[in-house]
Parts: C-alpha cells; structure tokens; sequence
C-alpha cells in the first residue's frame, strides 16, 4: 500500500507534467553584459508539497546584504515573481511558501553554509527540499 507522500508525490508529478513551460522577461544583470545562465535547465513549473515541508526555502545569514529570490524557476526572468530578502529573513518570512532560486549580481559571490559551497553571478536553482542557507555574500 502506497503511503500518503507517495501519492501526494505522484499527484504533484502528474499536476508538473501538464503543466507548460512559462515565457521569461528579463533578469538581472541581463543586457548590461551579465546575460547569466542559470545553474540548472528550466522546465515545467514545479509542485512542491506544502504538507510535509518538501519545498525549497532560502535563509539569507548574511549580515549586510539583502538577498533577491524567485518563487517561480519557470518564470525567474519575470520581476513579479521576485522577493527580497534583508539578513536575517528567509522566503516564508516575506511571504514565499516555495523559494525556486536566488540571483547572485555581477561581480559577487555568495557562501552556502552546507558544504561552504560558494557560487557566483546569476540565477541558482533550489530544489523541492531544499533549505538552503546563505552565510556570506561578497561583491
């Protein structure tokens, strides 16, 4: 027998599949020579699973700059699907269930505390799950 997350799963799975591919605006830094590719392939809007906290979500440690997030990866080029976040917020605290990605501007680079992972300019991914925290932002 098939548990509740597994099905749940499997509707969010089908519900991703119907869903189209979403036409993109500009992003940051886009035209001005920052033109970024993101770090992963955008595809059809994503579900993320509200019960049981599978979503993605971003803490912004940092504790000088603010930190520009999307709730949509399909459409993280559109600006009114950004957010802010000041040190010290993550996405639920300005309003975002599920954060999809975070924009790094030209010239800066950003620490992840799992892993101290730092990455650089332009649009990073979070996956369904994910908590990803920010430490340090460079520019």
């Amino acid at each position: 027998m098939r548990s509740k997350l597994s099905v749940i799963a499997a509707l969010a799975v089908a519900f991703a599949a119907l869903s189209g591919p979403s036409a993109a605006a500009t992003a940051p830094g886009a035209g001005s020579g920052g033109g970024h590719q993101p770090d992963a392939e955008v595809g059809p809007l994503g579900v993320c699973l509200f019960y049981g906290h599978i979503c993605g979500n971003v803490y912004n440690r940092d504790d000088r700059y603010n930190l520009l997030i999307t709730d949509n990866w399909g459409k993280y080029r559109d600006r009114s699907t950004w957010h802010v976040l000041k040190p010290g917020q993550n996405g639920h605290d300005v309003g975002v269930k599920d954060v999809d990605g975070y924009w790094v501007g030209p010239g800066c680079k950003v620490k992840r505390s799992l892993g101290l992972r730092t990455v650089g300019p332009g649009w990073h991914k979070v996956r369904d799950g994910q908590k990803i925290q920010i430490v340090d932002i460079r520019c």
